[in-house]
């Protein structure tokens, strides 16, 4: 008779904790595909995160605004673009606008992206 395995015994509180120490979001995703469990615990990382930087990343406006849509307890959002980095528009920022954290973030960073104007940065920053 086989047992449970013991990682899935292990609460999701605690995958979360475990989680928050991955800082790969390729990591993350393939972690998230593992069980509804892990995906779950992914996601309660995401939510305890209060920094996240997508410097480096070839993000666009969906994954970025669904990944800061999880964290709640953001304060800190880099989305610079460098050499591979994010390509996010206008209507990305408008979908990060809406995310709950938006009042509460007290650093931004839009270096280097070229696809925005001052309107999507406006709606950004309204609160």
């Amino acid at each position: 008779m086989v047992g449970e395995a013991e990682i899935d015994r292990l609460p999701i509180d605690l995958l979360a904790h475990i989680f928050v120490l991955i800082t790969s979001f390729t990591d993350l995703a393939q972690a998230s595909s593992v069980c509804r469990k892990w995906k779950q615990g992914v996601k309660q990382s995401m939510g305890r995160r209060e920094s996240l930087s997508f410097s480096g990343w070839k993000m666009d406006d969906d994954s970025t605004a669904r990944l800061v849509r999880y964290a709640y307890c953001l304060k800190e959002l880099d989305i610079s673009r460098s050499r591979w980095g994010c390509q996010i528009s206008d209507s990305g920022l408008y979908r990060i606008s809406l995310a709950k954290c938006i009042s509460s973030l007290t650093s931004i960073s839009l270096w280097g992206i070229t696809g925005i104007t001052d309107k999507g940065v406006g709606q950004l920053i309204r609160i």
